[in-house]
């Protein structure tokens, strides 16, 4: 009995300290927390607590992967390219796309049961906890690496990177066979590491691209969304545990999406209607890219690029200019950024119109 009074006693007068310190002292404190989870279960300590975290700006959280061994889309590596681009169209795009539009427009719930239905409800309650904090300026969101159907995670390598403002107008898609590094400890190898490109090979990547181009769409109506439910946002960025690709706003562009909400009245339904799919489809092959800069060599090269927008420029020349890289964080990512540079310097001429 002595022992628990005494622990009650310490805990009494930890609680007391705490609660001498001024509110501006306790909300720099949680701010070096800025994880999601963990803001939602201080939020529960007091309602004094709870008053505080909703003044934090800056936020991330991690999505939790609904099921391992579910995969998302019905597109197969079998048939022409053709063929996997009807399979977009139909199961990836208009399947899913009345569900899209509802992503902006007022409603009880902060998701769309599309997006619910892909990142799952613990998804949906993380937003609904978010949608408390008014006053965010910062927010990343990392979301689990999807499960495409046929494509295995830990030994496929690629990683995409997309132009957008308030609409997609590019994609870009790029996966080697093998990645070594001539000088360093990095070597990655996938599943082939044959120099020649076969028809199934083939196939099979231009069946990831499409997969990937799907994950960027929900992603993008993702982003849209949370630019319009935050109005004080300066910086938001949208990424996968696996850092295939990431969607990113801040600065100029940010402005730019919340100046055509603006022109818009706000109403953006008739954008959400839009469908979003190919216009312009190209693809190149290089047995063997040799990256000085980055130090490594890339094996079985395939590059996917997508013009999505028909109102960006006409031709085929915007599908292979230089544009925008990926990003760059680490070696891996400069390697990949410097893969995009070679090809569109070197290796345009083989380029090849699918679509």
């Amino acid at each position: 009995m002595t022992t628990t009074n005494k622990s009650l006693e310490e805990d009494d007068a930890s609680s007391s300290s705490l609660n001498r310190l001024p509110d501006e002292i306790i909300l720099q404190i949680l701010t070096k927390s800025p994880d999601l989870k963990t803001l939602c279960i201080l939020h529960l300590v007091s309602k004094r607590f709870a008053s505080i975290i909703l003044q934090i700006d800056t936020i991330s959280f991690t999505a939790p992967l609904v099921n391992p061994n579910t995969t998302s889309g019905d597109i197969t590596t079998t048939g022409s390219p053709k063929n996997l681009f009807r399979s977009f169209l139909n199961g990836v795009v208009l399947k899913p796309i009345h569900l899209l539009k509802r992503m902006v427009t007022p409603s009880t719930k902060p998701l769309p049961p599309m997006i619910s239905s892909f990142y799952g409800d613990s998804f949906r309650s993380a937003v609904t906890f978010l949608s408390k904090f008014t006053r965010v300026k910062f927010l990343s969101i990392e979301l689990p690496v999807s499960n495409h159907r046929g494509v295995d995670n830990n030994n496929c390598l690629f990683k995409w990177n997309v132009k957008f403002s308030n609409r997609i107008e590019s994609f870009r898609f790029l996966s080697p066979n093998g990645l070594n590094y001539v000088n360093g400890n990095v070597d990655e190898e996938g599943n082939d590491l044959d120099m020649e490109l076969t028809i199934d090979s083939f196939k099979r990547k231009v069946h990831i691209a499409f997969q990937c181009l799907k994950d960027v769409i929900i992603r993008h109506r993702m982003l849209l969304y949370f630019v319009k439910d935050f109005p004080n946002l300066e910086k938001l960025s949208i990424t996968d545990s696996g850092r295939r690709g990431t969607l990113c706003l801040s600065g100029g562009r940010l402005a730019e999406v919340r100046g055509w909400m603006d022109s818009e009245g706000g109403n953006v339904k008739p954008e959400m209607n839009r469908i979003e799919v190919p216009v312009n489809v190209s693809q190149c092959y290089v047995p063997v890219l040799n990256l000085p800069v980055s130090g490594c060599v890339m094996k079985g090269v395939t590059f996917v690029v997508m013009r999505m927008n028909g109102d960006v420029r006409d031709g085929d020349e915007c599908l292979v200019s230089r544009g925008d890289g990926f990003e760059v964080e680490d070696e891996v990512e400069a390697a990949y950024s410097e893969a995009v540079v070679e090809i569109l310097e070197n290796h345009k001429d083989k380029m090849k119109r699918l679509l």
